[in-house]
């Protein structure tokens, strides 16, 4: 069994200090098959006088030299054959600005096992018949957005009964559906099973705000349902409420508690998805390492200081993404403080670092939705 297998196969999740070693030989494993495999990287590495080799401690792990997620925007590298590919992704960045991200068998199942370790712990996989509402893409053969594949992944976790979709293909664009969801609810209403929200929470607030302006009354769900948000407000910020404030209008206008309201951080370049805990925070897995990297030297700068959001990860073998950084600022926090139980260090995300080439899925989303 390979060093990142050993990783992937360890059973406590949140456990960084037991899983060090195993992490620590994982990247050094992921490093050696990207320099064999990957003419671009190995002259990174070689740029930058690092080598597996040196990857000794956690803290030589900050060293391995990060590339932007921007920059797979503008290049296709792999390390693996084409033929290898068993999955293409895309971010929804517009045309020309869309990340492409190839996925090979191994990395697949190392994902799929990493989603069923987290999807159990934090309680989220069941048997009974759930009906679910994506705040997303319905899909489309041409569709290859990473975001559609993960909303699609997630509705595995229970039997689905029903799938609704907020934003629906009509010709070349995707328009939301204000009308089909609603109707959705009150159907899932009166059946009683679970329900489960994925997507946007811009979208979210917006299905809510309208059921309040148009005096529909407050549902009452299943209390087993979950809502599960993710991807922010972005081109919304100027209708964006506190997290708080719209747990509260869950709670009031779907019946749904507070505690069953989780986000979580996922994106198309780096395949770890970090669901918040029951505190609502973003704790670190064993799978990765969060960096908060300074904007100038790009250097760490530990816990509370704002700066690039930068992960580190052996997950995927097909492309060099083992150190990478992110378009958003963020702040790293120590977990020890969270009061959840869980003690990794969990961070936050302060908003996006750029410009219109480091625009968020939820930007793209919005920008389908011409006129609305």
């Amino acid at each position: 069994m390979t060093a990142r297998h050993k990783l992937f196969t360890y059973k406590k999740i949140y456990d960084h200090k037991g899983s060090e070693g195993l992490f620590i030989n994982a990247m050094k494993e992921s490093i050696e098959h990207h320099r064999l495999n990957c003419d671009f990287y190995t002259k990174l590495l070689e740029v930058n006088n690092f080598s597996p080799e040196k990857i000794k401690s956690i803290d030589d792990c900050i060293d391995i030299p990060p590339i932007t997620a921007n920059f797979f925007k503008y290049h296709e590298i792999m390390s693996i054959n084409k033929s290898e590919v068993h999955v293409h992704a895309t971010s929804s960045g517009t045309q020309g600005q869309k990340s492409q991200v190839f996925l090979d068998k191994e990395s697949i199942q190392l994902g799929t096992k990493m989603a069923i370790k987290a999807m159990k712990y934090h309680g989220f996989i069941s048997i009974i018949p759930t009906n679910y509402i994506i705040l997303g893409y319905e899909p489309t053969k041409e569709n290859k957005m990473g975001n559609v594949k993960i909303a699609l992944g997630m509705t595995r976790f229970a039997p689905a009964k029903e799938k609704v979709f907020a934003l629906r293909p009509i010709g070349d664009k995707y328009e939301i559906d204000y009308f089909g969801l609603l109707n959705a609810l009150k159907r899932f209403n009166k059946q009683k099973l679970p329900v489960r929200i994925f997507g946007f929470p811009s979208y979210l607030y917006m299905v809510l705000k309208t059921m309040k302006e148009s005096g529909m009354a407050p549902l009452k769900l299943n209390k087993k349902s979950i809502i599960l948000t993710g991807g922010g407000w972005k081109k919304y910020n100027d209708i964006m409420i506190d997290k708080k404030e719209l747990h509260k209008m869950i709670e009031e206008l779907l019946g749904i508690p507070a505690q069953n309201c989780r986000d979580f951080y996922s994106a198309v370049e780096h395949s770890v998805a970090y669901p918040e805990c029951k505190n609502h925070h973003m704790h670190v897995p064993i799978w990765s390492r969060v960096i908060i990297r300074d904007v100038k030297t790009l250097k760490p700068l530990g816990y509370n200081k704002p700066g690039f959001l930068s992960f580190i990860s052996p997950l995927v073998s097909s492309m060099p993404i083992s150190s990478i950084i992110m378009g958003d600022m963020a702040i790293l926090k120590d977990g020890k403080n969270c009061g959840c139980g869980i003690e990794t260090p969990y961070f936050e995300i302060l908003g996006r670092a750029g410009n219109s080439k480091t625009r968020s899925c939820a930007v793209a989303v919005s920008e389908y939705m011409e006129g609305d």
